[in-house]
């Protein structure tokens, strides 16, 4: 029996004029590994912030399962910058620390000693220490005293990644996870995600980790539509170039003109960045950290309900424009980023 984890029905989210997304119907069920594919500023981070209460639909619903438990990776972490890692840590309200903190009072008082024992059961409270461990070495964590607002972006997102999974939650959304990890980091959470029993979520411009995890993806075909797709990127992605490839010389031979084939070698990919693609590289992180700073506070404007239609026309189109800068900016990043 298929166990539903999330719908979300009749989505429709815009900003000014650009339609992101309009009537749009989704589910997840248990054990999915389903990926959003769409071209830059289609509204993948968007549709994922909706998802997650981070951000609200101009109309529509979504309900969980009763009790799921779920966990959010951020395309940019918001981590209180003021704390080190080890109070950012100690202060997250998560399920677990609550079921530690619940026992430890049982112990104390010798009250509900039985039920906070069978909620420490449930949420493999008792090893949570060592796994805390293991993902802040994993991701190269190594002092907890740091302040989280000396980190760099790269540090941010490896904590915030360890802190997604260290609940171990049955549905987990991911917002390019691979982005500041290394190949070992990569494969260890490739088989984090592949041998769990989480269901998946997942935005990656890391077409070999999206091949690997998912074989189910929602494609988001413009005009506010989106369908599923019961098949690997790698397919999918030759579908669409076939597709072209043939409606071209169909479009040719109609015209009765020769259809010429590039037979010419690729040119050989080069191995490091000149001088101003690494002063370029360096650059867009903080870029793109900068944009989203403000797109959110352009939302929690237009969500106060003080301005006048105007106002709200003028900071939609910001809202629009930044989407399309950020989605630009991550992908010259993660390319200049193969070179480093």
């Amino acid at each position: 029996m298929v166990e539903n984890y999330l719908s979300a029905e009749n989505l429709s989210k815009s900003f000014g004029e650009q339609l992101l997304f309009e009537n749009l119907t989704i589910g997840l069920a248990k054990g999915d590994k389903t990926a959003l594919v769409a071209r830059n500023g289609a509204g993948k981070t968007t549709l994922l912030r909706i998802l997650m209460g981070k951000m609200e639909p101009d109309s529509g619903e979504i309900a969980f399962r009763n009790g799921l438990r779920t966990a959010f990776l951020e395309q940019v972490p918001r981590l209180d910058e003021k704390l080190s890692i080890d109070k950012l840590i100690f202060s997250a309200n998560s399920e677990v620390l609550e079921a530690i903190q619940a026992y430890e009072k049982a112990l104390k008082s010798n009250e509900g000693l039985e039920e906070a024992t069978n909620r420490m059961d449930q949420l493999h409270g008792w090893d949570y220490e060592r796994r805390l461990k293991q993902l802040l070495d994993l991701f190269h964590i190594i002092d907890t005293t740091q302040v989280v607002g000396t980190l760099s972006g790269g540090e941010r997102k490896r904590l915030a990644l360890a802190l997604v999974l260290l609940d171990e939650p049955d549905l987990l959304i991911l917002d390019e996870p691979t982005n500041h990890l290394d190949i070992d980091m990569i494969e260890w959470l490739e088989r984090y995600l592949s041998s769990s029993n989480l269901t998946l979520l997942m935005v990656t411009h890391d077409r070999y980790f999206l091949d690997k995890l998912t074989d189910h993806l929602f494609v988001f075909e413009g005009d506010g539509r989106i369908r599923d797709y019961y098949r690997s990127y790698t397919s999918y992605h030759y579908e669409q170039e076939s597709g072209i490839k043939k409606s071209a010389v169909s479009d040719a031979s109609k015209r009765n003109k020769k259809v010429h084939v590039n037979t010419r070698k690729e040119k050989v990919p080069k191995t490091k960045l000149s001088y101003r693609e690494q002063q370029e590289y360096e650059r867009l992180e903080p870029e793109i950290g900068e944009l989203e700073k403000e797109r959110e506070a352009l939302e929690e404007e237009m969500g106060s309900g003080k301005l006048d239609f105007s106002e709200l026309e003028l900071k939609s189109k910001r809202v629009a424009e930044i989407i399309e800068l950020v989605d630009q900016k991550m992908e010259r990043w993660l390319e200049l980023g193969l070179y480093t």
